[in-house]
């Protein structure tokens, strides 16, 4: 399967929304691939001291294990970031010329002794200066509300920037603390998916997932595309400030590839 059959129905609605759920994007033996890898790096964390997120706090290790750039050190994960068949969707739902990586990121929420995703955008993270930024949350398992499923807030994205909220930090009034008046009668949705279907969502959207409260852990790979003429700002970010990139510049070089183009 080279290419999805995404529409333009699909691309309106994620326009208008900020996020779209689509099914069946991998193939059940491309997921089997994607978890040995995945269990390859969990495996390797401490030996190859990988990037595993802002905070190495206990209360953040109870959200999920992230770990960064994950297709700089596994070719079959390198393999998985450049799958176009992936990559395109993400050109077309921004209705970009290309597409570069910004970075992938694998995310496992273990179960029992788990805390929720707090509600957040990602742009206010993000060294971009333009908005735009989206990201492929792709599920590896059966991902339900008890296994901690995204959910997202419909139309979120148009608010623009808010200020970041620490993410380590929950509380249940996140959601009412976050979003403006005018937003607090919008109803969250929760996306359910079966291993191999996948999320996008653009950076502003507002998200968030639940604890794990089974027994079996919520593994996911997240992948963020950068559409064409995104610039550069300085920013402290997970990653670091890689590429030796100015202030004002487009994103360019190796360490961001084209992924996919017109």
């Amino acid at each position: 399967m080279n290419h999805y059959p995404l529409t333009e129905d699909h691309i309106r609605f994620y326009e208008k929304n900020g996020y779209i759920q689509l099914d069946n994007v991998l193939d059940n033996s491309e997921v089997e691939v994607l978890r040995k890898a995945l269990a390859q790096a969990v495996e390797d964390k401490n030996k190859y001291n990988l990037n595993l997120g802002p905070r190495t706090d206990e209360s953040y290790a109870k959200v999920f294990l992230q770990m960064v750039n994950l297709w700089e050190r596994y070719p079959v994960l390198e393999d998985y970031v450049h799958n176009v068949r992936v990559a395109e969707i993400a050109r077309r739902l921004t209705r970009s010329k290309f597409v570069r990586l910004w970075h992938d990121q694998a995310l496992i929420k273990y179960p029992k002794d788990s805390k929720a995703t707090a509600w957040h955008q990602d742009t206010v993270y993000w060294p971009m200066n333009e908005a735009g930024g989206l990201s492929c949350w792709m599920a590896l398992d059966d991902v339900t509300m008890e296994r901690g499923c995204m959910w997202f807030v419909p139309g979120s994205h148009k608010l623009g920037p808010l200020p970041p909220i620490d993410l380590g930090n929950v509380s249940p009034d996140n959601l009412d603390a976050v979003l403006p008046l005018s937003f607090k009668g919008v109803k969250p949705v929760a996306v359910e998916l079966k291993p191999g279907s996948c999320t996008f969502h653009n950076g502003l959207t507002f998200h968030y997932a639940g604890p794990n409260v089974t027994d079996i852990p919520r593994r996911a790979m997240a992948t963020i595309f950068i559409p064409a003429g995104t610039t550069y700002k300085k920013h402290t970010h997970i990653v670091g400030d890689r590429g030796n990139l100015h202030v004002g510049e487009e994103f360019h070089g190796p360490l961001f590839p084209v992924l996919a183009r017109a």
